[in-house]
């Protein structure tokens, strides 16, 4: 299996990080976010911005917590017509160094919200940018709606009370 480099990479060495943690401030320059928006299937992204926090939670253990906000180009359904929506999330995945961890994971951890995914460490590295690629992804709207955009079906007027109004108007002889 052939392995791509990201289009937003930004590696982090956990061994790295400080024991009172790490902040990254991230923003996708021209070229990266033009890749983005390819393997999103997007006309365009004008903005991507990551504000990452990266603290050790125990030996094995490490939260990768971030707020990005995009500001991506979408082709609205209703009118076909490509228009900018900005998009924001949060997320929050702990990492672990432990082989099995799916075990350790599903017992009552103190250490682990509800809301935080839990992923394999491999290599002792973080990709925060391709962590944000990723969730970006997850966060754009698969039905953009541009603002003010209604859909207008020729075939129903809208004198039409309900889909039964036309039989009314037939006659029976």
């Amino acid at each position: 299996m052939n392995k791509t480099t990201p289009e937003f990479s930004y590696i982090v060495d956990v061994r790295q990080i400080p024991g009172a943690g790490l902040t990254l401030d991230l923003q996708a320059d021209e070229t990266q976010r033009k890749a983005l928006a390819d393997r999103f299937g997007l006309p365009g992204i004008n903005a991507f911005f990551v504000h990452a926090r990266l603290k050790k939670i125990n030996k094995d253990r490490i939260r990768a917590e971030a707020d990005l906000t995009a500001d991506v180009e979408q082709i609205c359904v209703v009118s076909l017509e490509k228009f900018v929506q900005r998009v924001q999330d949060h997320f929050s995945v702990v990492f672990s160094h432990e082989k099995d961890s799916s075990v350790r994971l599903n017992e009552i951890d103190l250490d682990i919200n509800e809301e935080d995914d839990v992923e394999f460490l491999e290599n002792a590295k973080i990709d925060i940018g391709e962590l944000s690629a990723e969730y970006l992804s997850l966060a754009l709207d698969p039905f953009p709606h541009a603002p003010g955009a209604v859909f207008h079906s020729e075939s129903a007027p809208e004198t039409q009370k309900n889909a039964f109004s036309v039989l009314e108007k037939l006659k029976f002889k």
